[in-house]
């Protein structure tokens, strides 16, 4: 085994190691926040006269409590992947600016026209305000 495959076993390693880390770090969140929307219906129910008549409540509590968690988790799970993306895009392209992807893909469009031979439109567009 070459040192390239070996420190590539150890990252998946790693990796799966952070994954399940995270994933049980997420379900907790989501957890913990139901069990906190279920313990708020719970205390909703010292103020009716019939709390047996108003059980639901824990059970509404709690669902909307996992709703919340849940939506917590996305929106981090979000972000992160967005960071992620983010810093491996400006290490592998730092200056590919807006005009620079323009006539990159004007060059790779007229690219694959001519290894199909094909001929751009003759038609054109003109638009004047």
């Amino acid at each position: 085994m070459t040192t390239q495959q070996v420190m590539a076993q150890a990252a998946q390693a790693g990796q799966s190691d952070d994954v399940l880390q995270e994933s049980l770090m997420d379900m907790t969140t989501v957890v913990a926040i139901g069990g906190a929307g279920a313990i708020l219906g719970l205390s909703t129910l010292s103020f009716v006269e019939e709390p047996k008549d108003h059980l639901k409540n824990i059970l509404v509590g709690g669902a909307i409590g996992i709703i919340v968690g849940v939506g917590i988790v996305a929106y981090k799970q979000a972000s992160s992947s967005k960071e992620m993306y983010l810093d491996n895009a400006a290490e592998v392209t730092p200056d590919f600016e807006t005009l620079d992807r323009t006539v990159w893909h004007d060059q790779e469009q007229k690219k694959l026209l001519n290894s199909k031979g094909w001929t751009p439109s003759q038609f054109g567009y003109s638009f004047t305000f």
